[in-house]
């Protein structure tokens, strides 16, 4: 998102731009001509805002002025483990997960809570495919275990993950599905439905209203 003295400085130097070209083609320029300046960046600054936070996710505005697929909410999220136990030798079963999703035009943040531990992203990146009606987004995030949870084979780790949109809508996707690999040199994949427009901060929270994420 441009700041406001971000937009001060683009202001100005497109007015000296314009007032150059004026004074080249022989036009007078006084200090009035500079009276509705304050008034232009304000009208910007707002602008800036709203596209910001709230037009970009207008279905009218959609796949022309913005392409951005709209993700808030927390999603119901299941994760499948490639990563053998090695006390039973045998790969970990689904595990039941949560991911809470605020977004605007130019930032993302995907919480994710699991019972053991949780994600948040370091960097991202949203980009339309060239198949199908899908974005991707590919995230790094670090994971962190809750405390009693830590161990030598439960520690905090840094990991990648790449997400596609799915869903009857470009831009308001009902699912998406990812693969992830981690630092620790484990993979597996996830799954997101369900979603409900709330975005809970805590997986207690989530399970404690998880009848909301069947509806």
């Amino acid at each position: 998102m441009f700041t406001r003295i971000q937009i001060v400085v683009a202001l100005a130097l497109a007015t000296v731009a314009w007032g150059a070209v004026l004074w080249y083609q022989g036009i007078s320029i006084t200090w009035e001509h500079l009276a509705p300046f304050s008034t232009v960046v304000a009208v910007l600054t707002g602008v800036a805002l709203v596209m910001e936070h709230w037009a970009w996710r207008l279905r009218c505005l959609q796949g022309w002025l913005f392409s951005r697929p709209d993700l808030r909410g927390t999603w119901k999220v299941t994760l499948h483990s490639e990563w053998i136990d090695p006390k039973t030798g045998e790969r970990v079963p689904p595990i039941a997960a949560y991911a809470g999703i605020v977004q605007t035009l130019s930032t993302l943040q995907i919480h994710l809570m699991a019972p053991d531990a949780e994600s948040c992203l370091l960097a991202n990146s949203v980009q339309r495919t060239a198949c199908g009606k899908r974005f991707e987004i590919a995230v790094v995030y670090a994971n962190t275990p809750k405390v009693g949870r830590r161990g030598p084979q439960n520690e905090r780790h840094v990991g990648a993950s790449i997400m596609t949109t799915h869903g009857e809508s470009t831009y308001k996707p009902t699912s998406m599905t990812a693969e992830y690999w981690t630092d620790r040199r484990t993979i597996g994949r996830m799954t997101f439905e369900h979603r409900v427009p709330v975005v809970y901060s805590r997986y207690e929270d989530a399970v404690k209203n998880r009848s909301n994420f069947a509806r």
